[in-house]
């Protein structure tokens, strides 16, 4: 599958990124937005993962030194279109200099919460250990080049 024909695939599939211009940088081996610069000089973007189930959102801020990790949305599909599922935001005095290994990290450990919770609902018992294993697996997914 060539680089245009995914990104049709993404824009159709993903409301999420309707209405967004979207690029695939396969040195990083993830979808771009395009960003906006602030008054201040500050560009802000999204860096997009994915896999057959999960959508990851890096939302990502570059300043004149570094580049900064502001937030991760965590999205599935519900047959329909992508659904969020879980956010962590980082700001202010808060923030996070962007590293991939942190910021995968943080998607593993911000999926785990969410089944544990959705398992604590169903009345299911399932050990951290298990579901961590299974959260990093599906992280693990997107991470995945997905054009040859």
């Amino acid at each position: 599958m060539n680089n245009t024909a995914l990104q049709t695939i993404v824009a159709k599939r993903l409301p999420a990124l309707s209405g967004e211009s979207i690029t695939y940088n396969a040195a990083k081996n993830v979808f771009l937005s395009q960003g906006y610069t602030s008054a201040a000089g500050n560009m802000y973007y999204k860096a997009i993962r994915l896999s057959n189930r999960l959508m990851i959102y890096y939302d990502l801020g570059q300043g004149y030194k570094y580049t900064f990790l502001n937030g991760i949305k965590l999205f599935c599909w519900d047959g329909q279109k992508a659904k969020l599922i879980a956010q962590k935001y980082w700001g202010g005095y808060d923030y996070q200099v962007f590293d991939e290994q942190f910021a995968k990290d943080e998607s593993i450990l911000i999926l785990s919460n969410f089944l544990a919770a959705q398992l604590k609902a169903q009345g299911g018992c399932v050990s951290n250990r298990e579901i961590y294993a299974f959260a990093s697996n599906m992280i693990e997914e997107t991470h995945q080049r997905q054009l040859a």
